[in-house]
């Protein structure tokens, strides 16, 4: 149990140090137009779709983006602090932390709402859920749909897969997205609280840039929220086969972009 317990902690430092040095490669990539940071998650397929070819709001916004591993991490709040970007989707636990360290960025509005759930390799109750580090309102949103009985333990996100397929944990909380790239079984954790929220750096408050974003995002939020391009945008992922029946799995768990409205 114990090598069982060190070879999980030993290949998830691993993962952690490769995607580190990704991150640090990766923010060196040249960004045109508004800069804007996200995850590679159920909102940050939506940014995708926003800048994407195949969008109709494409001539609408100048804008390029950068998928980050993790939005908690310190790389991310690196990046931000230093002004690499103009704005950023982020987890309401990241946003707060931003905001409050005193960086200049306001929460603009919600993203996503319910796009968090929880896999489990078995349709039982789980005593033992994984969740990501630093993602307090995850293990909040457990205990207040399962029951503040399930032990909750806090990992570096890109080692919840692993942990769930080792079975450390009976378990593990994902975006949609992530959730849908493995098997098991999928339970909704429906909240009021957004599961992503956009914040925007203060310098782009109140100018035309960021009225022709949130124009052409709230067009692709119409879009992306009707089942055919959100199939087709999901089928483009290689972990995802068809996205039709990733498409009718995402409605069940209640999952849904939300339109942005400017503050007069």
């Amino acid at each position: 149990m114990i090598y069982k317990r060190n070879l999980l902690y030993g290949s998830i430092i691993l993962i952690v140090i490769y995607l580190g040095l990704t991150i640090l490669h990766g923010s060196r990539i040249e960004m045109n137009g508004l800069r804007i940071a996200c995850n590679d998650d159920a909102a940050g397929l939506l940014i995708k779709y926003l800048a994407g070819e195949d969008s109709s709001t494409l001539d609408v916004v100048n804008m390029s983006y950068q998928q980050l591993q993790d939005c908690c991490s310190s790389q991310t709040e690196l990046a931000l602090s230093a002004g690499n970007f103009d704005m950023a989707v982020l987890c309401p636990d990241s946003a707060d932390k931003l905001i409050s360290s005193g960086q200049p960025y306001q929460v603009l509005g919600t993203m996503v709402i319910n796009g968090i759930v929880l896999v489990s390799n078995e349709d039982i109750f789980p005593q033992t859920v994984g969740y990501m580090n630093a993602r307090e309102f995850q293990k909040r949103l457990v205990w207040s749909n399962l029951g503040s009985s399930i032990e909750m333990q806090p990992m570096l996100p890109a080692g919840l897969p692993y942990a769930l397929e080792r079975r450390a944990v009976d378990g593990i909380v994902l975006d949609i997205l992530g959730a849908l790239k493995i098997s098991g079984y999928r339970t909704p954790l429906p909240s009021k609280y957004p599961t992503s929220v956009l914040v925007v750096h203060n310098d782009l408050l109140n100018s035309p840039e960021l009225a022709g974003f949130i124009k052409a995002y709230n067009q692709a939020v119409e879009e992306m929220n009707g089942t055919e391009v959100l199939m087709m945008e999901l089928a483009k992922n290689p972990a995802i086969k068809e996205g039709c029946n990733e498409v009718k799995i995402w409605r069940e768990m209640g999952v849904q972009y939300q339109r942005i409205e400017l503050r007069s």
